[in-house]
């Protein structure tokens, strides 16, 4: 494992909250000081990625009202130039029922442009907002998930409810849709529902989420594969698995001291492995285009990426932002990870074309702890000829 990658860091001004990638490989940056007149703008910018991949360049923004709420999370349509995104309107409007949050966007070279709003959220209290939201992979279903439990699923473009609004039981953590946009996965911290995408039924639950030990954890998030590369974990029954029929589900402890990665296969629901891969909590996910990489970010704010086949951590980078990491994405070009913050910075960490192996980053440890290694086994040799000569 790594702390080199080769990365930089770019301050857009305004605290990062949420991060999209469009077709054309934009990269999409949602955030801002929220209501009030804090003097940070709320906004929705556009940036690219310059071609040598050491700096970013922006293209346009929409600055919104410092009225409302800064976006909370977005998703990018896959089929076209639209960004689906919730914000919420002021507080008298929230406490009337009339806050249309769910909002679309048209992103072109030149700008972004509102379109389209609905309502996701059955609360009239101004402490809940949307959580989470996702596009099926045919761009004709939105799904969201909110803090007072409320999923909502909308037809695209239209907005229009799939099927009646869905109250969960407490707070929803995560949605994602399968690849075949058949599946919808709702988290929440004490089950996972696996609802059929286009009628709201229920097709499985998942519940009592624990670790490898036994000790009691929440689901904090979601993503069904979307390869068909096999798995390689220890278990033989894995290896007939391919990606696209394996669920990952981010497991917190929680004691928040550490965090797991659980995958399970899709034909079954049965449990395939869970493997530990940060001493905190994971605060955000993301998986790239091709499924062949998973990357999260801490509360103890260091970010990691891990082999999707394997669930081995490939990199970890230390202290990667000031404050909160509130966003990943990879872009569409599987070079790029791209990571927003409340601290206003978004760090691009350029993905290596070849990962080490096992073997090799067994070998850079070695290396890397030479002195130590020599010292300790100095030591040893020492207390086990004193004992000797006492004897």
């Amino acid at each position: 494992m790594t702390n080199t990658l080769e990365r930089f860091t770019e301050n857009v001004g305004f605290p990062i909250s949420c991060i999209g990638v469009t077709r054309d490989n934009e990269i999409v940056l949602g955030g801002g000081g929220g209501t009030g007149r804090s003097g940070v703008r709320n906004k929705l910018a556009v940036y690219s990625i310059e071609a040598k991949g050491s700096k970013l360049k922006r293209s346009h923004e929409l600055e919104l009202s410092s009225e409302e709420d800064a976006p909370t999370c977005l998703a990018v349509n896959p089929k076209g130039k639209t960004i689906v995104s919730s914000i919420n309107m002021s507080d008298d409007t929230i406490r009337k029922g009339a806050n249309k949050n769910c909002r679309v966007f048209t992103v072109t070279k030149k700008a972004i442009s509102e379109g389209k709003a609905a309502n996701t959220i059955c609360s009239t209290s101004d402490y809940d907002y949307q959580k989470s939201i996702a596009f099926d992979a045919a761009g004709k279903l939105v799904a969201s998930g909110s803090t007072d439990g409320t999923l909502a699923v909308l037809q695209y473009p239209s907005l229009h409810p799939a099927f009646p609004f869905v109250e969960a039981a407490s707070e929803i953590n995560d949605v994602c849709f399968n690849s075949q946009g058949k599946w919808l996965a709702v988290a929440t911290n004490d089950e996972l529902k696996i609802l059929a995408a286009k009628t709201g039924a229920l097709v499985q639950t998942i519940d009592n989420p624990h670790t490898s030990s036994g000790q009691s954890a929440v689901f904090r998030f979601a993503r069904f594969g979307s390869e068909n590369g096999a798995l390689r974990l220890s278990n033989s029954s894995s290896r007939r698995t391919k990606l696209k029929d394996a669920l990952y589900t981010v497991l917190n402890t929680k004691s928040r001291k550490q965090a797991y990665i659980a995958v399970w296969n899709t034909a079954s629901w049965k449990r395939m492995a869970t493997r530990p891969v940060c001493n905190s909590a994971i605060t955000t996910f993301a998986m790239s285009s091709n499924g062949a990489l998973l990357a999260f970010a801490t509360a103890s704010l260091q970010i990691g990426i891990c082999d999707a086949h394997s669930l081995r951590v490939l990199a970890r980078i230390q202290n990667a932002h000031a404050f909160a990491i509130t966003s990943l994405a990879f872009d569409n070009s599987g070079k790029f990870l791209v990571s927003g913050s409340a601290d206003e910075t978004c760090q691009v960490i350029r993905i290596p074309t070849k990962w080490p192996t096992a073997l090799d980053s067994l070998s850079v440890v070695f290396h890397d702890n030479i002195q130590t290694i020599i010292m300790v086994f100095v030591l040893l040799v020492a207390i086990a000829l004193s004992f000797s000569l006492r004897s």
